[in-house]
């Protein structure tokens, strides 16, 4: 009985490993459209914020607390996530 019990035991946790690692594997693999196409979005993001950016550097006088708070905004993120 007792080499039943380990011999269940073994292959239960057998079918688990196959399973979390068969479920890893698919959620692991992302096609090159996919990633071309999130790395264009990005390019796309990061050009909006700079004109974003830019905007409210050229229209300042109009709210130069509204202008600051968003130049600073922006140049905290770029200082933060984007350098090394």
């Amino acid at each position: 009985m007792t080499v039943f019990v380990g011999l269940l035991l073994v292959i239960l946790a057998g079918a688990v490993g196959y399973l979390v690692g068969r479920s890893a594997a698919v959620a692991g693999s992302v096609d090159a459209a996919t990633v071309e196409a999130v790395r264009r979005q990005n390019l796309l993001l990061r050009a909006l914020v700079a004109k974003v950016k830019d905007l409210a550097w050229d229209n300042r006088e109009l709210d130069p607390a509204l202008s600051t708070i968003i130049i600073d905004e922006i140049r905290q993120y770029e200082k933060k996530e984007l350098e090394p």
